[in-house]
């Protein structure tokens, strides 16, 4: 019997579930918008992009999640 494989099981669960949505800032402006979601109270700059795109849908009629 194969010994489980954590990372392999977390990169299937991630490949079915989720899409993955790139995007690049000029340099240097990463960590400026790292401080900036952690000072918000962010725990991951992912669901600060998710909020802030869940909230303008809302806001702008753009459909459900």
């Amino acid at each position: 019997m194969g010994e489980f494989n954590k990372q392999k099981y977390d990169n299937n669960y991630a490949k079915q579930n989720y899409d993955r949505c790139i995007f690049n800032v000029p340099k240097g402006r990463k960590a400026i918008i790292e401080a900036h979601w952690k000072s918000k109270g962010y725990k991951s700059l992912n669901n600060y992009v998710n909020t802030l795109i869940d909230r303008d849908m809302e806001e702008n009629g753009g459909g459900a999640k």
